[in-house]
């Protein structure tokens, strides 16, 4: 489920005008936009007006204006667009219908309309879309309360508010004084990011301990997987003398459900899964995963490839990936899986697809997984060998000799070096006659260097030269990080 998916159709063109004026790379008229946007001038007009009246609260400075026919956009450094898109969220009817769900145990649709001032039909609209974006979660409103599986429940409301809400805090009393109990069993000190994360789920569990769901029929059939954990164990006892001490009636599951979040969300951090791995039953289905995925990835790149770091940052995000699975259904993103995918494409081969289809195809096996969840694998199997792509990647290193070119050598170094310094992985400078390049760029018709690769430029650089030279350095990354498969 993308966040943006919350929105009310005024505000989704309100964010498709934001988002075009911000990465349209050419300037823009306002038929233009009004055609992209598919609305007439005059309501155009009224669009933008709403725009900056919601954003100026955003920081220093929101302003959208029109200079000669063409719009353009600006704000402060304190403003972004993720920033833009979450206040948009945040004061949509969806939004404040599921938090206003969450906070009461029981609610109607005549309740609901006169808090949001709104009519019946609209809420009982509303409701209808929302059930459908809630399939995904299997979970749903249903006669004013949520139904479902408690888990799940809760899986939801800490995606949704993790992403929305800014408030938690790693200084959470509640946190600090639940950490006191646990964090004796491990090592290391918790990130503040994952103290934030604590905090949420914890806020979750609050609102929903009184209500009092019972229904658990996800959990009854993964409880049994990790029961013989010795962590699974500990939380149980943590967890249940933690929540009396709050309220009144705390369920058998409570720890339980507690352990599936603290091993899914990047609470424990690299170090003290590295202690806990030690410990936990192999035996368990996600941990014979884990191992089974880290050996097919370590054989891909060569044993001798990774470092014990690298190694054990590997280790961790596969269990986080499989547990998650193996534990929670469906999925909130901020960002628009398409481009995520489309961004992680570009650094993928066809070896690596072939890696991460294999490493799909085994999770769906030994976990029991739907084809439902093959795009947050794949998503999340790319970006661990894009991560160690990139790290094990040796830079290569650029000499610019232009000395020849005299006074028109200067301009045109600082001309390769715009055109050029946005490749990933490539150091470009000015060539020193006594050090070593992977490639040297030169308007010399015999290079005064030994070097294996060089390029001849013409003295004023053309558009042919800047693609030749890519496609050089490409090739040479290529043979210098040839991995032994």
């Amino acid at each position: 489920m993308h966040i943006e998916s919350l929105l009310d159709k005024k505000e989704v063109i309100q964010v498709e005008i934001i988002r075009f004026l911000l990465f349209q790379t050419k300037k823009t008229t306002k038929q233009t936009l009004a055609k992209k946007v598919k609305l007439t001038q005059n309501a155009l007009k009224e669009y933008l007006v709403d725009i900056v009246t919601t954003c100026q609260s955003l920081g220093e400075t929101f302003n959208i204006s029109i200079e000669e026919k063409e719009l353009a956009i600006t704000f402060s450094s304190d403003i972004n667009f993720d920033k833009i898109i979450l206040a948009y969220v945040n004061q949509s009817l969806a939004y404040q219908i599921l938090r206003y769900v969450l906070e009461h145990k029981k609610v109607s649709i005549f309740q609901l309309s006169q808090e949001f001032s709104s009519s019946e039909a609209t809420i009982f609209r509303k409701l209808r879309d929302l059930n459908q974006l809630l399939k995904p979660f299997h979970i749903k409103i249903k006669n004013g309360q949520l139904v479902g599986d408690e888990l799940q429940i809760r899986y939801f409301y800490y995606s949704l508010l993790t992403i929305i809400d800014t408030e938690f805090s790693s200084d959470d009393l509640a946190v600090t004084y639940l950490i006191e109990k646990i964090q004796p069993e491990f090592r290391h000190t918790f990130s503040k990011g994952a103290l934030k994360r604590l905090s949420c789920w914890l806020f979750v569990t609050r609102h929903r301990l009184s209500v009092a769901n019972h229904e658990n029929s996800h959990f009854f059939d993964i409880q049994d997987k990790f029961i013989s954990d010795p962590l699974y164990q500990k939380m149980g006892e943590v967890i249940q003398r933690y929540f009396q001490d709050m309220v009144s009636y705390v369920g058998k599951y409570e720890g339980a459900m507690f352990y599936c979040f603290f091993v899914s969300f990047d609470i424990l951090g690299a170090d003290n899964f590295s202690s806990y791995d030690l410990t936990r039953r192999k035996k368990i289905s996600t941990a014979m995963l884990d191992t089974y995925s880290r050996e097919i990835i370590l054989s891909y790149y060569g044993y001798q490839r990774l470092s014990i770091s690298d190694e054990k940052g590997l280790a961790y995000k596969l269990s986080q990936i499989h547990t998650r699975v193996f534990c929670f259904q469906g999925e909130m993103t901020l960002y628009d899986p398409k481009r995520i995918h489309d961004y992680f494409q570009q650094y993928i081969t066809p070896d690596m697809t072939d890696l991460i289809i294999r490493l799909i195809q085994t999770a769906q096996e030994r976990l029991g997984l739907t084809e439902t969840i093959k795009p947050f694998l794949w998503t999340n199997y790319a970006n661990i060998l894009v991560s160690i792509n990139l790290s094990l990647y040796q830079n290569l290193t650029v000499g610019i000799d232009l000395d020849n070119l005299f006074s028109f050598g200067e301009s045109l170094y600082h001309f390769l070096l715009s055109e050029l310094s946005g490749i990933p992985q490539v150091r470009f400078e000015k060539f020193h006659e006594y050090e070593y390049y992977d490639l040297i760029l030169t308007t010399r018709e015999k290079p005064i260097a030994e070097t294996p690769h060089y390029y001849y430029l013409s003295e004023f650089i053309s558009p042919y030269d800047i693609e030749k030279i890519k496609l050089i350095i490409n090739k040479i990354k290529h043979q210098k990080n040839n991995y032994q498969k």
